[in-house]
């Protein structure tokens, strides 16, 4: 359903993106950029070069917990040997990101962390404390071939293993950069400084043909991205 001018006002979709002409709809109650005007377009961008998206669509929770529950925790969700810190495995919809010893991000669809954060069972689930940290943190997807040299050429951590986690040293801001497949990233900043990311990743990807995509091409390429 396309939204109305209130809810554009509302949205939490970047001003870069609805200045680059972003359609917008309602998804789980939540407004969205579902398109830029040619899905199979962004779909040929994401096959050959890089797409670059905003994922309003996710949520984020920070979880704080003494060492050893948390790697109990982990063990008994994701299995064995507990999640190593600046790395990061996917469980259904949801990217367990362990950015230290005592530090855990989930990360996805509004939909599946609804109920709070899928770990944690009896008293280590109260043990371990959470927040919903959403509202002050901005998802972007690097979606194709190029994505890693786009994050290069951005003076970013582009030359990582999947699930391998890093962080940009210049930029406290920058929460984290996951390599969730051979051809998809995805970064997290504080809202504060997601203007700055962005343009820099816009800069950056001008010579490789980088655009913006929206939800629906993401649909349609699946969660690891086309031709993984």
């Amino acid at each position: 359903m396309q939204t109305t001018p209130r809810q554009i006002i509302e949205s939490s979709v970047p001003q870069t993106c609805l200045a680059a002409g972003a359609s917008l709809h309602d998804r789980d109650g939540r407004t969205i950029a579902a398109h830029y005007g040619s899905v199979p377009g962004e779909l040929a961008v994401c096959m050959k070069s890089v797409g670059l998206a905003d994922r309003s669509d996710i949520g984020v929770f920070e979880l704080h917990g003494d060492q050893g529950l948390l790697d109990r925790a982990l063990v008994n969700r994701l299995g064995d040997p507990p999640l190593a810190p600046r790395n990061a495995r996917r469980m259904r919809s949801v990217w367990y990101i362990r950015q230290d010893p005592r530090r855990l991000l989930l990360v996805g669809p509004h939909p599946a962390l609804a109920s709070g954060p899928p770990i944690g069972k009896g008293h280590d689930r109260t043990d371990l404390p959470h927040k919903d940290i959403g509202a002050g943190v901005r998802t972007i997807s690097l979606i194709g071939p190029r994505a890693a040299r786009l994050l290069s050429a951005a003076g970013l951590p582009g030359d990582l293993a999947i699930g391998a986690v890093a962080r940009d040293p210049d930029d406290p801001d920058i929460i984290a950069i996951l390599r969730e497949s051979p051809r998809r990233f995805l970064a997290l900043v504080r809202t504060g400084g997601a203007d700055a990311l962005w343009a820099r990743l816009l800069v950056a990807g001008e010579p490789l043909g980088a655009a913006f995509v929206g939800f629906d091409a993401l649909t349609l390429l699946g969660p690891s991205g086309s031709n993984d």
